[in-house]
Order: structure tokens, then C-alpha cells, then sequence
């Protein structure tokens, strides 16, 4: 029977011992532990808060490594090992008899941060991870997460993230690490789609591919989406030659809808992907950022807004040549990067110049098309409302059945309102416009509220509106005609989606 290693350590003492059990297994020949892998191993750990312990587990089974092992490591001559080492961690002291009691199982859950898997692939050793945001110093953000559930020495434990990779160079590279994160996502979230594999991801591509895939050398954005598609998702490319400045707009919508994106990032010498999933908390900077203003039409007039989509704020991203939840300004994705003064650098500029949005198949009403929808509705003087100058409007996706849980959970919103939405026949996917009055959107009160047919193709506005609320008047679909109530739209609560 193999000896299993387990130890609980401050996360001080993780690299160390990370490094010294690595030497010890004879997992790399002695001349590979060297500065190399102590900087891959030390980059991560410097970045996790001072106060957490960690279980550091060996020999540990990846399911994701071992699908890379057999699919390919295992076929090399040269001799690759099986085994990784997991690292969990605790946000306070646990000890071993912790594991072996089940009252203290509820105190395991409630200081469990996530793990990380070290594995066996020289030098890129630090392989896929879910960790809770507190894992490190700065998280002032919100994003896209779920909950995994994981067997930690035997017992079951469960941590909200968003996953993380990085790629070992061989079988996945940035694309299949972006890939690879997103059906985590999606597939923990939703039974429409599963998790996979890199070797699924493989060979859904080598559908769409006239030579081989392993090693690999990366993906183009069109074998991104279309691997997406296979996996079940209606995908939906921008590229910035079409969309030009407004593509920083359509990659915050999709964020404000809690849908993580693959944006490509090319300079004259490389094109890498990331996986865009959240913002930093930005509530303050929508009274002061200039470069959020839009001009907009009521009738025959014309006057300023503020569209939130266009707030200038740092993004957070999944970057598998950074340690998980970087914060980065869109305009400088490398920021985070070493730059060596003097000597040729591939990363020192890089911008974001396509992106993937993963959508359900049905939804034929896209960002850019559905957002301009909304405005001429709102300028149509029988369908739309006049705000006041500088009103502020915020723009998203979501699922009926989330809004209208949504709906029915604001407390103070009169029930014969909450009705109009909740009685109200829509499809699975839905356009959502909330509307503030200058200075209302710190306080969270909503002034207005339209909501569109995503699945409604027709560029005609009334085809595509179910619902609009103004401080004025009600206006319900039914069929093919519009039912109108003087009645004021009040007491609605900002709708938050997937992000926290």
C-alpha cells in the first residue's frame, strides 16, 4: 500500500515543503528543482493572505491531469509521472482530528478557501485550481462563481470560485485552459452543459482542424467558438476591425449579465486568451467618469445619459500565466506581467482585440442590436419615457426564471406589479434595462425598467418588447398587442444576476 503524505502547515512553510516533497519523490530529476520551479511555486504563494493554513496532500489522482496523462504524456517515450500534490486551504489552524470528527466537519466547511493541484509537468507545475477570492490580499470585486464540491481527507467540502488553470505547454495552451474553465463554470451551474475534459476539448476541435492538435500550439478565436458550439453553446464573436471602441462596452454587458467571456489579446508577436469574469467594485466612479456620457432621444429632444456599460473600471480575469482573480485594465492587459528592461519582451504591449461570448442557442437577439433596441424604444414618444438629463442606465441578460424569482423576492414592490412580470409569458433568455434618476444609483432606487425578447431576431422594437415600467405608465405585451396602465412602476430592486 503507498505511503500517503499529509501535513498542515502555515502557508509560510507551503512552497517549501511543495518544493522539498517534489525533490524527495524524485518527480523531476534534481537538476529540474531549480530557480525556475521555485519562482512558479513562490509566484503563487506570495500573493495568499499570511493568515491561512494548508493540508498538503501526496500522491493525489487529478482527474484533469490524469485525462492529459493518458491521452498523451503516457504515449512519450520519455518517462512522465501520474501523481500531483493538492493543496488545500483553511482560513484558520485545523488539525488532522478535525478530519476524524464529525462535529467539527461544519468548522472545516465554514474555514475551507479551495484547493490548487501541483502537477508533475516541469516547469509548468501549477495546474487547476477553485478558490474562494479571500484566498488572497486584494478582492474588492464581484464576479461570476459556483459551488464545487470537493473530498478533502474524506471529507466532503464545498468552495465558491471560478476555476483556474494553467497550461503546461502540451496539451492545453491558453485556449484550451479558457475553454476548460468556462464548461467548469457553465457545467456546475447548469444542466444544459457539463464539464470536460482537455481530451473531449481536443477532440471537438479535431472536427474543425486539417492537421494534428497534439502538442498543441494554440487556438484561433474561430476554433474557440467553434468547440463552444459543439459543447452546446450558441456563440457570439465581436472583433474590435468591426466594433472598434465599443467592444470595452459589449465585454462590460456581458460581465453585468454574469456570462465570462474568452477575449483573444494579440500584439505583433503572440495572441493569447483569458477568461473575463467580474469587475471591481466600481459604484463611485459612475458620478465622476466622463467617459460614460451618450447621447440619447426622447421624441424630438435630445440630452445626455450615462450608460453603465461605458464606466471605466477594472475588469477581473482568469489569465493562466497569472495566479488566479487579476484585476486589469482592458486597455493594458499584460499590466500584470514582468517586463525586463533592455531585452526583447512579447508581453510588454498586447490589446484585446476579439472576444467569445458563450450565449444559449436560442438567444438570436444579440448585445449590440438588442442595447440599440432599447434606445429607440425609449425615444419612441407612445413606447418610451423621458428621464431626466443624465439619468443612468444599466444594461444586461438574464434568465426568466431568475428575474422573476428576482421580481417576487423585492420587499415593499405592490404584489398586483410583481404579477405583471411574474404572469407574464416569456422566453427562457430576456434583455433587461434598468433606469436611475441622477444620483439614484448609489441608493439603488429604480425608476424604470424595460425588458426584450432575446429570442426575438426582428429589429423591429415592438416585436422585441415584453414590458416597460416608467415613473408615467405600465406597458404590458399581450400577444400581439400592448395593454397600457397609468399607474406608477415603483419599489423595483436592482437585479444582481450571477455576480458577487
Amino acid at each position: 500500500m503507498d505511503v500517503v503524505f499529509r501535513i498542515i502547515k502555515p502557508v509560510e512553510d507551503a512552497g517549501k515543503l511543495i518544493l522539498s516533497l517534489i525533490a524527495n519523490e524524485n518527480v523531476y530529476h534534481k537538476k529540474d528543482v531549480d530557480l525556475q520551479l521555485e519562482k512558479k511555486i513562490y509566484s503563487f504563494f506570495d500573493e495568499v493572505n499570511d493568515d491561512i493554513f494548508v493540508l498538503i496532500e501526496y500522491p493525489y489522482v487529478d482527474k484533469v491531469f490524469r485525462d492529459s496523462y493518458y491521452s498523451y504524456f503516457s504515449s512519450k517515450h520519455q518517462k512522465y509521472y501520474r501523481e500531483c500534490i493538492r493543496v488545500s486551504f483553511f482560513s484558520e489552524k485545523i488539525s488532522e482530528t478535525d478530519f476524524r470528527n464529525p462535529e467539527r466537519f461544519a468548522f472545516l466547511q465554514n474555514k475551507f478557501l479551495g484547493f490548487i493541484i501541483i502537477r508533475p509537468t516541469f516547469p509548468s507545475i501549477i495546474g487547476r485550481s477553485l478558490l474562494k477570492r479571500e484566498v488572497f490580499s486584494e478582492y474588492d470585486f464581484i464576479n461570476c462563481n459556483y459551488f464545487g464540491n470537493v473530498s478533502v481527507n474524506g471529507v466532503k467540502l464545498a468552495v465558491q470560485g471560478f476555476p483556474h488553470c494553467s497550461q503546461d505547454s502540451e496539451t492545453i495552451t491558453c485556449a484550451e485552459t479558457t475553454i476548460w474553465g468556462l464548461m467548469e463554470y457553465f457545467g456546475n451551474r447548469y444542466p444544459e452543459y457539463k464539464p470536460t475534459l482537455p481530451s473531449k476539448i481536443i477532440e471537438a476541435l479535431n472536427k474543425y482542424s486539417d492537421q494534428r492538435l497534439l502538442p498543441s500550439s494554440g487556438l484561433t478565436i474561430n476554433q474557440i467558438s467553434f468547440a463552444l458550439k459543439d459543447f452546446g453553446f450558441g456563440t457570439h464573436i465581436y472583433s474590435r476591425e468591426a466594433y472598434k471602441n465599443d467592444l470595452e462596452s459589449i465585454i462590460s454587458i456581458y460581465i453585468e449579465s454574469g456570462i465570462p467571456i474568452i477575449a483573444r489579446i494579440d500584439n505583433e508577436k503572440i495572441a493569447h486568451a483569458i477568461l473575463i469574469i467580474g469587475h471591481e467594485n466600481d459604484r463611485k466612479k459612475t458620478r465622476s467618469n466622463k467617459g460614460n456620457r451618450l447621447k440619447v432621444r426622447f421624441a424630438r429632444d435630445e440630452y445626455d445619459c450615462i450608460d453603465y456599460s461605458k464606466v471605466k473600471r477594472k475588469y477581473l480575469v482568469q489569465d493562466d500565466n497569472l495566479v488566479p482573480y487579476r484585476l486589469i485594465n482592458l486597455g493594458t492587459p499584460f499590466e500584470h506581467y514582468e517586463h525586463n528592461e533592455g531585452e526583447e519582451d512579447e508581453f510588454e504591449w498586447g490589446q484585446i482585440n476579439s472576444i467569445v461570448a458563450p450565449l444559449y442557442p436560442k438567444i438570436y437577439l444579440e448585445a449590440v442590436k438588442a442595447k440599440k433596441l432599447v434606445l429607440n424604444i425609449l425615444a419612441d414618444s407612445g413606447f418610451g419615457h423621458r428621464f431626466s438629463p443624465n439619468f443612468l442606465f444599466r444594461f444586461y441578460l438574464a434568465s426568466s426564471r431568475s428575474f422573476k424569482y428576482h421580481v417576487a423576492s423585492i420587499i415593499g414592490m405592490k404584489n398586483k406589479q410583481k404579477n405583471y412580470v411574474i404572469d407574464m409569458p416569456m422566453p427562457k433568455f430576456i434583455w433587461c434595462t434598468e433606469f436611475y434618476e441622477p444620483g439614484e444609483f448609489d441608493k439603488n432606487i429604480v425608476s424604470g425598467l424595460i425588458i426584450l425578447d432575446a429570442t426575438e431576431a426582428s429589429e423591429n422594437e415592438q416585436d422585441a418588447l415584453l414590458f416597460a415600467g416608467y415613473p408615467s405608465q405600465i406597458i404590458l405585451k399581450s400577444g400581439n398587442e400592448f395593454a397600457y396602465s397609468t399607474e406608477k412602476f415603483e419599489f423595483y430592486n436592482k437585479y444582481n444576476n450571477n455576480l458577487s
